[in-house]
């Protein structure tokens, strides 16, 4: 019974304010906080090279010699946590500063290749 009543009223309040046009203000006084963003001291640095036979992407900490790798030019090396990107040098090289410290995760994305991710590397302090 009292759930019929419930409707009865809302029906009835719906039908009464079926032409009402009105405007509600609320002034909530919330602060709104920003916070800096955090200072890594880390940085990571190291050449990409791909593989077209079975498309691999290399991450070493120096020049990859291997006849069947050859460098990764103009790729964006995007750090997955921060967001922070940057491209590759002709030789593969990439160098970014302001890192978090530890393991990390590369997004790496070019024209050959499209986005791969996965790429895992440890960052080093200064």
């Amino acid at each position: 019974m009292s759930r019929t009543w419930r409707l009865m009223i809302v029906v009835l309040m719906a039908a009464f304010l079926v032409g009402c046009q009105g405007r509600v203000f609320l002034n909530l006084d919330v602060p709104i906080v920003i916070e800096p963003a955090p200072v890594y001291r880390s940085e990571v640095w190291g050449y990409l090279s791909y593989d077209h036979r079975d498309h691999h992407i290399r991450y070493t900490t120096r020049p990859n010699t291997s006849r069947h790798y050859e460098p990764l030019r103009n790729a964006e090396v995007t750090v997955v946590a921060t967001g922070q990107s940057v491209l590759t040098d002709r030789d593969g090289y990439f160098f970014m500063r302001g890192v978090p410290h530890g393991r990390l995760s590369l997004l790496v994305r070019h024209n050959w290749v499209g986005p791969r991710s996965g790429v895992y590397i440890s960052t080093s302090s200064r």
